[in-house]
């Protein structure tokens, strides 16, 4: 598991105590990993290093699940999709510029189409914005993306990387979001760990959901009900429609 020594630069605010001692947990289990039952430097013995070893990866679990559930209120307001093959010619950057400008406090970044190195510096300068200005990036489909630049966390979808294998290589404090089509998905998704939940296409969109009509408010409610994690709504939401979604709950 990655460790969370770079907490310090990427979350917002000052480290809680739960933040702190997984810094100083993960930090212990990278020392021990340079061990081995034959080094100088074990006085334990293989037995006993294996048990310490053990205990510090079940610790970074539990206090990793206590970060990210600290964090949740992140997942609220506007949450601003970036995408560069969406964006009519415009830079993706200067977007997300106006995007945090205007409040937004949560970015994603959603670039299916290039080649990672490509996308890398983008997400790059994302992250040191969002860092700069107190919000939160999110990459979309790339863990190895997300743990490399240290974003806040990661967007699955039905069809990327099972939960448990994307928890593999994020950090213990990313936080790690799940899309859903219907209600039985976002309740699957919270059962396989999920930190928060999307919930959509809410209105007709031409870049999610191609080929399934619109969810509604309706079906927006009946997902509220049915989440236990911090719900995102998804999908053709404009400034003129996104009343309705907010009163909703999401």
């Amino acid at each position: 598991m990655p460790a969370a020594s770079a907490m310090a630069e990427t979350d917002d605010g000052p480290p809680t105590s739960a933040q702190q001692t997984l810094e100083l947990v993960s930090v212990a289990a990278e020392l021990l990993a340079h061990l081995d039952e034959s080094s100088p430097a074990n006085p334990l013995g293989w037995e006993t290093l294996s048990g310490v070893t053990r205990i510090l990866d079940d610790l970074t679990s539990q206090l990793g699940a206590i970060v990210r559930r600290e964090k949740a209120d992140m997942v609220r307001g506007l949450y601003v999709i970036i995408d560069p093959q969406v964006t009519g010619g415009r830079d993706p950057f200067a977007i997300a510029q106006a995007a945090i400008q205007g409040g937004a406090r949560m970015l994603q970044l959603r670039d299916k189409l290039r080649d990672k190195g490509e996308s890398l510096p983008l997400a790059r300068d994302l992250q040191k914005l969002c860092a700069e200005a107190g919000a939160s990036l999110i990459l979309n489909d790339h863990a190895d993306v997300a743990a490399i630049v240290g974003a806040a966390g990661l967007h699955v979808g039905q069809t990327d990387l099972p939960v448990d294998q994307a928890r593999r290589v994020l950090a213990p404090h990313q936080v790690l979001g799940r899309s859903n089509h219907e209600i039985e998905e976002l309740v699957e998704s919270e059962r396989m760990g999920a930190d928060h939940v999307a919930f959509g296409a809410i209105y007709h969109t031409d870049t999610k959901g191609v080929g399934r009509p619109p969810q509604g408010i309706e079906r927006l409610l009946l997902a509220r009900d049915a989440a236990q994690t911090p719900l995102v709504a998804i999908g053709g939401i404009t400034a003129e429609n996104a009343a309705p979604v907010i009163e909703a709950g999401a």
